[in-house]
């Protein structure tokens, strides 16, 4: 096997021409040629056919494509994992979450249960449920957190998930709010208020569950995709929001939160990873990670 040749194929398959892959791979179209010639002896079968001046695949051409393109990308990610290994000596490992995951998350001081618990070299990144479990799909990414609403069946059999904890949703309002001082708060009473909506997947499916049930209908005057902007709305007394107990100090400041009366409607905090990950020890030790964090 040779990988420029995968390269190369790949390579074909997305620019279409042999100059555009030669000068994109600093070689001369000769060699890119050849390449693709030896190709075809190796496989024993056209994979290549000129059509308006372009390089087009064949049907073997696209078969083989499949194998030559996950071949060329584990070997750039086992590329940028030791890179990572040889320049720290530790094991790149990174953790996808969504904007309300990392708020819940890493509400306190967790960089140093980081930095005194684990002898790899962590990167977090927040995104989007869905776009969050498309990399991790592909690999660009070792465990991402949600609340888990985003398994469609066709992932079943691919990734792993493991509800690490399930909170209650509250009503955030100011602190000046009437509310603010109430044991709970009746569903009822709920739906003469506007409020601002987190826009998550995750979130929106557990309170379209709660309002079937308790049979009312939440205000959604506007929505946002980030924590911060939601409370920030919220502290001005104006709106609601229905959100996972949070416990950052500085995100709770100058709001209260006050439970729901009636069905109690949950937020699973969920990890996922592939079934078929490399290393599954090194898995748990993460999932034991976040399970700390949590404890806090």
């Amino acid at each position: 096997m040779n990988l420029l040749r995968f390269q190369i194929l790949v390579m074909l398959e997305r620019l279409k021409k042999v100059t555009s892959v030669a000068n994109e791979l600093g070689l001369k179209q000769p060699t890119v040629s050849f390449h693709m010639k030896k190709l075809e002896e190796e496989w024993g079968v056209p994979l290549f056919e000129i059509k308006t001046g372009k390089v087009l695949l064949t049907e073997a051409g696209r078969l083989l494509h499949h194998y030559a393109a996950e071949i060329t990308r584990i070997y750039k990610e086992a590329e940028i994992r030791f890179a990572a290994l040889q320049q720290t000596g530790n094991q790149h490992f990174v953790i996808g979450c969504t904007d309300i995951a990392s708020s819940i998350l890493f509400a306190k001081d967790w960089f140093s249960l980081v930095n005194e618990g684990l002898e790899l070299q962590m990167k977090f990144e927040t995104g989007p449920s869905h776009l969050l479990v498309e990399r991790l799909k592909e690999r660009s990414i070792d465990l991402i957190v949600n609340g888990g609403t985003e398994l469609s069946y066709e992932s079943e059999s691919l990734l792993h998930c493991e509800v690490i904890r399930e909170m209650p949703l509250s009503i955030y309002m100011a602190d000046s709010h009437p509310f603010a001082k109430a044991a709970a708060v009746p569903s009822y009473r709920l739906s003469s208020y506007p409020f601002v909506a987190l826009d998550d997947i995750d979130l929106q499916a557990s309170l379209r569950r709660w309002e079937e049930h308790e049979k009312v209908k939440l205000s959604m005057k506007f929505s946002t995709d980030r924590v911060e902007q939601t409370l920030s709305a919220v502290r001005t007394g104006h709106v609601l929001a229905m959100l996972p107990e949070l416990r950052s100090p500085q995100l709770l400041s100058g709001l209260a939160g006050v439970p729901l009366t009636g069905e109690q409607p949950k937020y699973s905090l969920t990890a996922m990873w592939r079934t078929d990950y490399w290393n599954p020890a090194l898995i748990q030790r993460m999932l034991l990670f976040l399970k700390d964090l949590l404890a806090q």
